[in-house]
């Protein structure tokens, strides 16, 4: 099944879409690669309108759940196009 994120794109070729192949990475536990995954969070993202995702901690290194943070904008040239900036991920340690 192929995922329609037309409308939606990472800032590619960035400091911060480096950042955020390296953070989901560094954290996650998956056997698939980032770009694998990529459109289907594009397409989640989008379709609800957030500005982030969420990995349980069940998925994480560190057993700690972690958001992935974007800033989200319109392109000027193409309203129907947004974009989205990494800005990080809450790395805050839960305490018991």
């Amino acid at each position: 099944m192929t995922l329609n994120v037309e409308g939606a794109e990472f800032d590619y070729h960035t400091e911060n879409a480096e950042k955020l192949t390296k953070d989901f990475t560094d954290y996650v536990l998956t056997d698939v690669p980032f770009f694998a995954l990529q459109d289907e969070l594009l397409y989640l993202m989008n379709k609800r309108k957030i500005d982030r995702f969420r990995i349980p901690g069940s998925m994480t290194i560190d057993h700690q759940e972690h958001i992935f943070y974007f800033q989200v904008t319109q392109v000027n040239e193409n309203k129907k196009l947004r974009t989205y900036h990494y800005l990080g991920i809450d790395l805050t340690k839960k305490e018991a």
